[in-house]
């Protein structure tokens, strides 16, 4: 896989959802709400962290710039936000030409694995270190572009039992992942700073079923059915609970 497969990948997502769309939108799965207690992972995140004008703030993954531009138009934070996908970048500074207000977002085209070191208080990373090509290289580089006391969050999903190879496989496949993520390729610095692994929605196993069957059918036809066919296999996990969806988090020190 290459920087450039992930992109294809992501442009494919845009083209499909979100072409003519108006307003940004989150690009992370849905939570339930009324369990969570929170309307969106951003809200969570922004109340746990304490975020506000005083944070720099790196959103590593923006997708179309939802989760950047609702942290500044809410919590007035500077937001940076980054991906590997021009066409995601390119929506995302539309949608922020929208809300002229908001002038302290800023969303470029950039990998993870290149940043500037010391440059921001807070950096959250949600379902896009998956995708990384060297997951030893992004943390590095990831940690590095924290400012000192500064704090790094990884929000994705991880395998916890590999009792269901094959749908480990498909999932794989359908998302062009090199690395499936474990928490133990992360150093004990990095602590489970929450499991919502219990808020995650998924469908039934009839339902599942169906949309793989269909989507494998209409794979010749639609473009993004394969992506799509992975985003249910990715369920399928959950349903076997061979999978969890887990906060990360690691703090910088002083020095």
């Amino acid at each position: 896989m290459t920087e450039r497969a992930i992109q294809n990948i992501y442009n494919k997502l845009l083209n499909w959802e979100g072409k003519n769309a108006s307003q940004p939108y989150p690009i992370h799965k849905k939570l339930n709400a009324d369990d969570f207690g929170y309307a969106d992972i951003y809200e969570w995140i922004a109340n746990t962290y304490k975020l506000d004008a005083n944070k720099n703030v790196l959103d590593a993954g923006c997708g179309v710039g939802y989760g950047s531009l609702y942290l500044a138009k809410h919590y007035n934070c500077e937001v940076t936000g980054i991906s590997l996908s021009d066409a995601e970048v390119e929506k995302a500074n539309i949608f922020a030409k929208n809300e002229p207000s908001l002038n302290k977002v800023n969303f470029k085209l950039q990998s993870f694995d290149n940043l500037e070191p010391n440059c921001y208080d807070f950096i959250m990373a949600i379902e896009s270190v998956k995708h990384t090509l060297n997951i030893d290289k992004t943390i590095h580089s990831l940690k590095n572009a924290l400012k000192p006391e500064g704090i790094l969050i990884i929000v994705d999903d991880f395998l916890v039992h590999e009792n269901h190879n094959a749908l480990i496989i498909k999932y794989s496949k359908d998302w062009a992942l090199k690395v499936i993520l474990k928490r133990n390729q992360f150093s004990s610095d990095f602590i489970i700073k929450k499991d919502l692994t219990s808020f995650v929605l998924t469908k039934n196993q009839l339902s599942l079923s169906l949309g793989i069957l269909i989507l494998t059918l209409l794979k010749p036809l639609i473009k993004v059915a394969s992506i799509m066919r992975g985003g249910l296999y990715l369920e399928k996990l959950f349903k076997h609970n061979s999978m969890k969806y887990y906060v990360l988090e690691f703090k910088k020190s002083k020095v």
